[in-house]
Formats: structure tokens, sequence, C-alpha cells
């Protein structure tokens, strides 16, 4: 449990540190946290899944979570101005060509094929739309808070009211400790600091009404949290490991951190495409 706090605290300091710097200074100071995110983040997932993927896919997969972010800089910045993301969607479409032509070669099975295209998506690709959110849209600062305070807020929430309640399993298969009250709690968590964080910050939306916004933000972001979470769980209970790493001890790795996040992130930004 020590261990846990520490490394916990130390976590949330870096997080700090960077979104400070990122008011502060430059913004793109947050892309070099995501980067570090992601890059690590495919580490942990292509050695996680090596034994489930096509041979040569655990240095093809990190190479691409090193260019993923440095093609779109490139391309939108120096060599076609305004094209980063045309260029980010390239490099994925070429990687899964080289992939699809991998699999004819070793006459991969369909789920060796599934479990190596995922290794672009996840973590990449869902990490890129936290790169996006925070050089791209207008609300970015609002939207990353939200991802990084929905999601633990709403883990904290489950995990003691899970405990204090218990009740009926959520998932029992992939995740036995999960229970439908935690998830329960877990919602009411990402509501209420949902709405916090908009009375703390007041960002001016084009909505009807902004606290109700939130307040279905933070249902949704919640669900699409413990959904990340049970998504990891079948990802580990699949390769049979405990942790995806140990970069964070008592936590266990970068993705075990942010599985959630991840997909709060994705609820965020697709609902915020609309005010």
């Amino acid at each position: 449990m020590q261990k846990r706090i520490i490394s916990g605290t130390v976590y949330v300091g870096i997080l700090l540190a960077f979104f400070l710097l990122r008011q502060l200074v430059d913004y793109k100071i947050f892309d070099l946290f995501i980067y570090f995110l992601m890059v690590v983040g495919t580490f942990e997932m292509a050695r996680a899944t090596k034994k489930l993927t096509i041979k040569g896919s655990f240095i093809l997969s990190i190479l691409y979570a090193l260019a993923l972010i440095p093609t779109y800089y490139i391309c939108e910045h120096i060599l076609f101005i305004g094209y980063g993301k045309l260029a980010v969607i390239y490099l994925f479409a070429l990687m899964t060509i080289i992939n699809l032509v991998l699999a004819m070669v070793y006459n991969a099975q369909p789920t060796t094929l599934f479990w190596t295209i995922l290794l672009y998506v996840y973590p990449g690709l869902l990490l890129y739309l936290m790169f996006l959110t925070n050089g791209t849209t207008a609300n970015a600062f609002i939207m990353l808070i939200l991802a990084f305070v929905i999601s633990p807020i709403s883990d904290t929430f489950a995990y003691f009211v899970g405990s204090l309640i218990g009740g009926k399993k959520l998932c029992p298969r992939l995740s036995p400790k999960k229970t439908w009250s935690g998830a329960i709690g877990g919602t009411i968590g990402g509501i209420v600091s949902s709405i916090i964080v908009y009375f703390i910050f007041k960002p001016q939306l084009n909505v009807g009404s902004p606290v109700m916004f939130f307040l279905i933000l933070g249902v949704i972001a919640s669900i699409a949290n413990i959904f990340g979470d049970l998504f990891e769980s079948f990802i580990k209970r699949k390769v049979n490991i405990k942790d995806m790493g140990k970069i964070m001890p008592g936590h266990g790795g970068v993705l075990d951190r942010i599985d959630g996040t991840m997909f709060v992130m994705l609820v965020i930004y697709i609902m915020f495409l609309f005010v």
C-alpha cells in the first residue's frame, strides 16, 4: 500500500507539473507527456501480447508509436503544411497493409491478425486523440482536465462503494472484485467530478444547459472508464499477467494507470465535437 501511495503521488505530481507548464509556458510541453505514455504504453502492450501477434510486430509497433506524433508535427508544420492528420491516417494504413502482408506470409490466423492490429489502436490511436485534443481544440485544457479527473475519481468512488456495499459481481470472468454497486458508485463519482470541474472553470460552451451537458458527460465517461478497465482486464486475462508493467510500483504499468482515462478521453473528444 505504501508503494502504491508513493508512486501514485509521484504520478499526480508529474501530471500537475505538465499541466502547469502547459498553461504557463507552452501547450506543446504536454505533448511530451502524451508521447511518453504512447511509447511506453505501446511497449507494454506489445510485450504482453507478443505470443499472440504476428512475428515482427513487436518492433514494428514500437517504431509506429515512436513515429506517430513526429509524423503529425513534420507533415503539419514542415513538409505538407496542414496535412498532419492525413499523414497519420496514411501511417496507420501503411502499418495495416504491412501486417496484412505478414499475415499472408506467415499464414496467420484471424485472431492473430486481430491482436496484431490492436497494437496500433491500443494505446496508440486512443492517445493520439489526446494529442489532437491538446493542440487543435478550443477547449483543450478543460477536456484534458476532465479526462484526468473523471477517471481516477470514478475509480475511487467505485472502490469504496463496492467495498462497502458489495453485492452482485459486474463481470466476474474479467474482474472478480468489481460489483454493480461499485459501478454505480463510480458513475456517481464521474458525475460529481465532471460537474465540479464545470463550476471551477466555467467554460463557455455552445449548449443550452452546460450543467446538464457535464452531467451527461460524467455518466457516459464513467461507463467508458469501466469499459476501459474491463478491456485491459480482458487483455491481461488472455495473456495471464497481473500487471502490464512495473514502472509504477503498486499500480503496475502505464496502461494499468490510464486504461480508463483513454476511453474517457474518447468520450470527451466526441462530445465536445458538438459544442
